[in-house]
């Protein structure tokens, strides 16, 4: 699979809005998810003029789920070995 195709695959058509940075079923962190999905074809842009991107992700629990970029929080990045904060 390739998180960064650019048409969506057919899984994320069942994705809910998850408003905190992780499974709404289950908790797990997108670090847990089987399959990942970026929606790099439509940015948007925030107040601050920084884009932001729809991230999907399909839980080992079954739960199919997106969130926005801008919503992963920092602690989310910084234990991976190419984290680079600008």
């Amino acid at each position: 699979m390739d998180a960064f195709a650019p048409l969506p695959p057919e899984w994320t058509n069942k994705a809910t809005h998850a408003y905190k940075f992780c499974c709404p079923s289950c908790s797990s962190s997108s670090l847990e998810a089987e399959k990942v999905w970026l929606n790099r074809r439509s940015p948007v842009l925030t107040e601050d003029r920084r884009r932001k991107w729809q991230e999907f992700y399909s839980c080992h629990c079954g739960c199919v789920w997106w969130a926005w970029s801008s919503d992963r929080r920092p602690k989310d990045l910084s234990n991976q070995p190419d984290y680079n904060p600008t």
